[in-house]
């Protein structure tokens, strides 16, 4: 009896460890990709933005995306692979304006994203 209500409370304890775990590495990532998307964001109103520094966000992302395969899903990752990717091609062909509303996109996928693995009733039921 007294083993089993252990096993339960160890148990109890990894869960509930793994899930603040999950959010603090979710936190991070998405802040710091975060960051890096708000600076191009602003590069690119500028027009002064070049595909070196689209090409550093771009490996900001992949570093990040390294931390979160086990923890999002293959569609959200799948589309910040595409949306960066395309600001990318569309600052190489020197359309900013284009440019500027992939990345507009992708910095509300930041926002958005983590939400739906946030500990929140609904996304538990």
């Amino acid at each position: 009896m007294n083993k089993t209500i252990l096993s339960v409370i160890i148990a109890a304890m990894i869960f509930f460890g793994g899930a603040i775990a999950e959010q603090i590495i979710l936190s991070d990532a998405f802040g710091k990709l975060g960051t890096e998307l708000n600076a191009a964001y602003v590069r690119l109103k500028e027009e002064t933005a070049t595909a070196e520094e689209m090409e550093k966000l771009q490996n900001c992302w992949i570093e990040q995306k390294k931390r979160l395969h086990s923890f999002i899903s293959h569609n959200d990752i799948k589309e910040f692979d595409l949306w960066i990717s395309e600001a990318l091609a569309y600052v190489k062909l020197g359309n900013y304006e284009e440019a500027t509303e992939k990345i507009e996109v992708t910095i509300e996928l930041t926002e958005q994203v983590p939400k739906g693995y946030k500990i929140f009733p609904e996304n538990i039921f």
